[in-house]
């Protein structure tokens, strides 16, 4: 029985997802059409968010990453399937390699929002929410389960036709 616990134990604490460092509640839970509203008032403020990457600007001192936010599910991961909220722009003193942040690479940050920049996106010039970066989490690539390893839905009453759900990730 207590092998059977620990299983279980461990099996749990594997779907968390986000690294320790990264969870809790100590993150303000406001959404970036929220922040963008008047960014200025929740300067220092904690925030975890998670998005797609944009781009990636490297300086001499820092790099920037500009995001395309969406917001997180309880594991912290960004639900790219949701309507995006626009672009917010992250910063570190830390090199972040455009290799490993491809455009379109999902992650997470924690960070304390330390103001706005200016973003000219084609014509139009952006005003988006800059945190300073405290820690980033890279998710892996969503793989394709193929559908036709599972031709037929084990839910589905026999006098249904078999019925095609769209594309399937895990």
């Amino acid at each position: 029985m207590k092998w059977f616990l620990m299983t279980l134990l461990l099996f749990l604490i594997g779907c968390s997802g986000l690294p320790t460092k990264m969870r809790g509640n100590n993150y303000s839970r406001l959404n970036l059409s929220t922040v963008k509203t008047n960014i200025l008032a929740y300067q220092h403020q904690a925030f975890r968010w998670g998005g797609t990457v944009i781009k990636v600007l490297n300086k001499k001192n820092s790099s920037q990453i500009q995001l395309l936010y969406y917001p997180v599910s309880r594991y912290g991961r960004p639900l790219i399937e949701q309507k995006t909220e626009g672009r917010f722009a992250i910063t570190s003193p830390l090199f972040l390699d455009p290799a490993i942040y491809k455009e379109g690479t999902e992650i997470t940050v924690t960070g304390i929002l330390s103001g706005e920049i200016k973003q000219k996106i084609g014509k139009k010039i952006l005003t988006l929410p800059l945190l300073t970066v405290n820690n980033i989490h890279i998710w892996p690539d969503r793989q394709r389960i193929d559908e036709q390893a599972y031709p037929y839905s084990p839910y589905a009453l026999p006098y249904y036709p078999y019925h095609r759900w769209g594309n399937c990730y895990y």
